[in-house]
């Protein structure tokens, strides 16, 4: 390991925190550290070596105990300071930092060290398709082995394919079939480029998502059901849900981008400095309690700011008061097409204030024109809808 190497690494496992002193050691006594390390290592090789070469002969039973000793020197992974660990562990993939945190108490210290972890969520967050949270913890608190483990696409995998609940529900779902479950649509994804994912989905996709125009006509007649209309949607040829898709404004407002929103009123200011606040409207409060699950989009490519637009009505339609905790909220990080530049799953999560969130979710990257991976993120939302 070069020199360079270790510079650039140090500040970022050890940071003093505030205005405390810090007691990280400087960058000289690291390169001192290592050179330690590497001399110690080779003079124990190189004395081993001469010794065999030697033939190791000894002239009494004390001599050759002495001679064996010297034999069996070698440097330990355990003799190696702190600091080199930790640099080791930043090398390695997550399993094996659990595995090799669970040989000993020292290394189950250093394993749950939470700058590694920090470093191992921005190392490796970067490159998930998608992140997700069934609810019920905080995921915004400063615990980052905790976020990597909730978050980690892999873990949730093993996760749901080992949940008896998940299994069970899809056994209710095949014996007790029943009015379509609703999901509702929305987000400020639908106001740019990437609204062309509303015209793939009823347009079909062969084996994915198919429109059923009879369960359409069957659904829309039901006197409790109101809010907007919708198509039913057979995915996979299995599931069916009935798709509702709500525009933040008319056709002509969305093409000259009018600011205003029509599913959302202002709330009454406490005071006359304080931010605008949004809720609901009456007319689509209904509508939320009986949804059993939200699609909401987004265009990743346009940047932290367009995702931060649609925060408000993201939470205003989530809101507890009028739709249930249990029901589940995916995230379409969408681009237009294929090959854009695009924000990470991580920071879609951030921007839209999920880790707090105490519902199930999940940030699903996606393209909009050609429904890549649309469906991934949809059959988590099947999986975690209620009674569906």
């Amino acid at each position: 390991m070069s020199v360079a190497e270790t510079a650039s690494f140090w500040p970022h496992i050890m940071q003093p925190a505030g205005d405390e002193a810090s007691s990280v050691p400087s960058l000289q006594d690291v390169i001192e550290v290592y050179n330690r390390v590497y001399t110690a290592v080779w003079d124990v090789g190189t004395h081993r070596s001469q010794q065999q070469k030697a033939g190791c002969q000894p002239e009494s039973m004390e001599r050759k105990q002495e001679q064996d000793d010297n034999c069996d020197e070698h440097l330990e992974l355990d003799d190696l300071p702190e600091p080199v660990k930790l640099h080791i562990l930043s090398f390695l993939d997550v399993k094996s930092i659990c595995q090799l945190a669970a040989s000993s108490r020292d290394w189950r210290i250093l394993g749950n060290d939470n700058i590694l972890w920090r470093n191992l969520l921005d190392r490796d967050g970067p490159s998930w398709s998608s992140i997700g949270h069934r609810g019920g913890t905080d995921l915004s608190k400063d615990d980052h082995k905790w976020r990597y483990v909730q978050c980690c696409p892999e873990a949730q995998r093993h996760k749901e394919a080992s949940s008896i609940g998940s299994q069970l529900r899809g056994y209710l779902r095949s014996l007790f079939p029943k009015t379509l479950p609703m999901v509702a649509m929305f987000g400020p994804g639908l106001n740019t480029n990437t609204s062309q994912i509303v015209r793939a989905i009823i347009s079909g996709k062969e084996g994915v998502f198919n429109t059923n125009m009879q369960s359409t006509m069957w659904q829309t007649k039901l006197p409790r059901r109101g809010g907007g209309g919708g198509l039913a949607i057979k995915f996979r040829n299995k599931q069916e849900f009935f798709l509702i898709t709500l525009y933040s404004g008319t056709r002509r407002e969305r093409e000259g981008q009018s600011a205003a929103n029509k599913l959302l009123v202002p709330k009454t200011p406490t005071s006359a400095d304080a931010e605008p606040e949004y809720e609901l409207k009456h007319t689509f409060r209904r509508l939320c309690s009986e949804v059993a699950g939200f699609i909401f989009v987004v265009d990743a490519s346009l940047g932290i700011d367009h995702v931060e637009s649609g925060l408000a009505e993201l939470q205003a339609m989530t809101d507890q008061r009028w739709t249930p905790a249990s029901t589940p909220v995916l995230v379409l990080s969408c681009v237009p097409g294929e090959g854009e530049t695009r924000l990470t799953c991580i920071k879609v999560m951030e921007a839209l204030q999920l880790g707090s969130m105490t519902r199930p979710w999940q940030v699903q990257n996606a393209v909009a024109g050609s429904l890549q991976d649309v469906d991934t993120g949809v059959e988590w939302l099947m999986n975690n809808m209620q009674g569906t």
